[in-house]
C-alpha cells in the first residue's frame, strides 16, 4: 500500500465506509460481506408472492426485477462460488413456489431453465454471467483507452499493457484480471474478441494491440518483435516508412526473413483513412460492448443446450408457455414412475396415499400422473 501514495499522488484510507449502498474498504470475497445482498434478495421473494403469482409471473419477475436487484454489488466486486449458489437457490426455490425454509422435490434442474431460449431453457440467465459480464466491462473500458480519471489511475499503478498486470495482489482490480484469466483456462478469450478497428492509426500501438488478424503482431512475429527499438510505435509510423527501419540489426535469413515477407504481405492490404481509431468487440454485430452479449456469450458456453429451442408464443399467456415447455417439450420433467423411482421415492408410499385421499378413483388418479398404464 505504500507504493499506491507516490504513484496517485494520496493517502490510504483504512476505514470502512458506505458509499451509494456499496461498502467501501470491505474484503468481499468474505461471504459475511455478501449478507446484506443475499437478504435483500430473500426479503424480495416474499411468501405471498409465491402463493399469489402464477408460474408465469414468477418467471416474470424473475427476469425483470429481481435478476437487476444486486447488480450494484455485483458490477465491481467479484461474488464468491458460495454466495452465487445461494442466490440461485432462493430463485429456484421462488420459480418453483417453494418456501425458503423447506424441502420439496424440483423436476426440472435450474440450470436448464437459467439457460437460453435458443438452447431450450426459459432464459432467465445465471448469476455467475451476469457478474462476470460486469466484471469484463471495466477490462473493455480499460483498453479502449477512454482517459478517465479511473483509467488514468489503474495506467499509474499497473502499466499500460494488461498483460503485464498483476493477478495475487489484493486489490479489486487485480482480482478481475484474475477472473479474465481464469475464463481463458475455461474457454472464454475475451480480449481475443476485442480488436482494433484502423482509422488514421495515429492512436493504435502497432505491436501490441490486435488490430490485423486476432492476435497482436508481436505474438505473431516474435522474431521482428525482439529486434524492434520502438515497440510503442503506432501503426500510422510502421505505414508511412519501411518495417525494418526501426530494427537494431537487419533481418538476418531463415525465420527471421520468413516473418518480414509475411508480415509485408499482410500490410499490403492496409490502408489509412481521416477517421480516428476505435475499439470494437465482435461479440456485438455493431461492434459496440454490451454487458447483455458477454452475459449471453457466457451463458451458453456454460449452461447445457439441446437441440430443439424453446417454442415461446407470445399470443398465449405466459403461464401457458411455460406448462408447454414443463409438460411437453420436456418430458423428462414429469413425475413418471421413472423420474419418481430414480429420485429414490417408494412407489408403495404413494399408492397408499393416494388410496386413501380418492378412494375409488385411485387407478384413474395414478393414469392421470402417469404411474400406471391404463385403468379399469
Amino acid at each position: 500500500m505504500a507504493n499506491i501514495q507516490p504513484s496517485i499522488g494520496c493517502g490510504v484510507l483504512h476505514k470502512k465506509f458506505r458509499y451509494l449502498g456499496v461498502m467501501v474498504g470491505e474484503c468481499m470475497s468474505r461471504h459475511k460481506a455478501w449478507d446484506s445482498t443475499v437478504d435483500k434478495l430473500r426479503s424480495r421473494l416474499s411468501k405471498w408472492k409465491v402463493k399469489t403469482l402464477s408460474i408465469g409471473g414468477r418467471l416474470t419477475l424473475l427476469k425483470a426485477v429481481l435478476g437487476a436487484s444486486p447488480l450494484y454489488n455485483m458490477s465491481i466486486f467479484k461474488v464468491p462460488k458460495g454466495i452465487l449458489n445461494s442466490m440461485e437457490a432462493l430463485r429456484s426455490k421462488f420459480f418453483n413456489g417453494m418456501d425458503p425454509s423447506t424441502k420439496k422435490i424440483t423436476w426440472a434442474a435450474w440450470n436448464k431453465v437459467l439457460a437460453s431460449k435458443n438452447n431450450g431453457g426459459l432464459g432467465v440467465s445465471s448469476f455467475h454471467a451476469l457478474n462476470r459480464a460486469l466484471l469484463l466491462k471495466w477490462v473493455w473500458r480499460f483498453i479502449s483507452q477512454d482517459g478517465s480519471l479511473w483509467f488514468r489511475v489503474i495506467k499509474a499503478l499497473y502499466g499500460t499493457s494488461i498483460d503485464s498486470h498483476p493477478v495475487n495482489l489484493s486489490s479489486n482490480w487485480c482480482s478481475i484480471i484474475r477472473e479474465l484469466h481464469l475464463l481463458v483456462g475455461k474457454g472464454f478469450h475475451f480480449l481475443a474478441h476485442c480488436k482494433k478497428r484502423i482509422g488514421n492509426g495515429s492512436d493504435t500501438c502497432f505491436w501490441y494491440d490486435s488490430w490485423l488478424g486476432d492476435k497482436p503482431l508481436k505474438d505473431l512475429f516474435p522474431r521482428l518483435f525482439a529486434l524492434e527499438l520502438n515497440k510503442e510505435v503506432s501503426v500510422a509510423g510502421k505505414v508511412q516508412g519501411v518495417v525494418s527501419s526501426s530494427f537494431r540489426r537487419p533481418v538476418r535469413a531463415g525465420s527471421e526473413y520468413q516473418q518480414l515477407v509475411d508480415l509485408n504481405s499482410l500490410m499490403e492490404s492496409v490502408s489509412l483513412s481521416q477517421s480516428l481509431d476505435r475499439w470494437i468487440c465482435d461479440l456485438s454485430g455493431d461492434g459496440e460492448f454490451r454487458v447483455k452479449e458477454v452475459r449471453n456469450f457466457i451463458d451458453n458456453l456454460f449452461l447445457p443446450s439441446y437441440a430443439d429451442a424453446t417454442r415461446w408464443v407470445k399470443c398465449i399467456p405466459i403461464k401457458i408457455n411455460v406448462f408447454v415447455w414443463v409438460f411437453v417439450a420436456r418430458r423428462d420433467f414429469l413425475p413418471t414412475r421413472v423420474n419418481i423411482s430414480r429420485r429414490g421415492i417408494l412407489l408403495e408410499i404413494i399408492f397408499r396415499a393416494f388410496r386413501f385421499i380418492f378412494g375409488g378413483n385411485i387407478h384413474l388418479v395414478l393414469y392421470g400422473c402417469g404411474l400406471v398404464r391404463a385403468f379399469p
